[in-house]
């Protein structure tokens, strides 16, 4: 920038060429800085998502990108690299890309940026401490973006869902659960192609409204009807009793975050 005062004498184009030329230089600088810092959290935050760092090692990297206290990892899907770096600016984060899921990870604040932008499909998990792993953090952030799509919000985090917080965090427990509950009604699917579970899921995700729930699967009320019991006579639970309700709504839970009905 050129600042004019009185008494100053003109300078000529010459040095507004040179006043460019650094400008230029500077800002080149900059980029370069920044490419180098987004490749580097590219490398860190795949290393964290692999369990390869030691907690304090993972702590001093997420530091020098100035990521401080807890963060929370986003799975975002519908939109570009560049539209995600665009919306953040300056705001700290690792930004790694896996097909086409953008993996995020920064603060919980950023789940409002993420969710602004058109067409944008994303989840994100629980905050974590730094240096912590984030295997746990990267099922829940798969399974609310799969919740995300499924109900055509823009965004949902891990911990608006106040029944899957209570599921364990351990994938041997999780599936037990599935097989005892959801077990024929899977393979049911699987042998027949077959919808019986996502048909139940939809139903349950609506408050029971069978005709709501029957428009957003595209199908029949009746089909619904006969859908939820077929479910019934296969897993031997009535969804009309509070008990088996519970359980296999959280049985549904458990296998959306193991990712069983993507």
């Amino acid at each position: 920038i050129a600042m004019a005062h009185d008494g100053a004498r003109p300078a000529g184009l010459a040095v507004v060429q040179h006043i460019a030329t650094v400008a230029a230089l500077q800002l080149a600088m900059v980029r370069t800085e920044r490419e180098t810092l987004r490749r580097e959290g590219t490398e860190i935050l795949a290393e964290l998502l692999q369990d390869a760092l030691d907690p304090a090692v993972a702590k001093r990297h997420l530091l020098r990108h100035s990521i401080k206290g807890e963060a929370a990892l986003a799975v975002v899907r519908g939109v570009t690299q560049q539209a995600v770096l665009e919306a953040l600016h300056d705001e700290p984060c690792l930004l790694l890309n896996r097909g086409d899921d953008r993996y995020l990870f920064g603060s919980p604040r950023l789940g409002d940026t993420i969710a602004a932008l058109p067409g944008v499909t994303a989840g994100m998990s629980r905050p974590v401490r730094p240096g912590a792993s984030l295997r746990v953090a990267q099922r829940e952030a798969l399974w609310a973006a799969s919740h995300a799509a499924a109900s055509g919000r823009p965004l949902v985090r891990y911990s608006d869902d106040a029944t899957g917080r209570w599921l364990p965090d351990d994938p041997a427990a999780l599936s037990a659960l599935v097989d005892h509950v959801l077990g024929d009604a899977l393979r049911y699917d699987s042998s027949h192609g077959s919808r019986l579970l996502p048909s139940v899921r939809t139903w349950m995700e609506r408050d029971r409204r069978t005709d709501e729930a029957a428009t957003a699967l595209h199908i029949h009320p009746n089909t619904l009807s006969y859908r939820l019991r077929r479910f019934s006579e296969l897993t031997g639970r009535d969804l009309s009793a509070t008990a088996s309700f519970a359980e296999v709504w959280l049985a549904i839970r458990a296998a959306g975050q193991l990712g069983l009905l993507d």
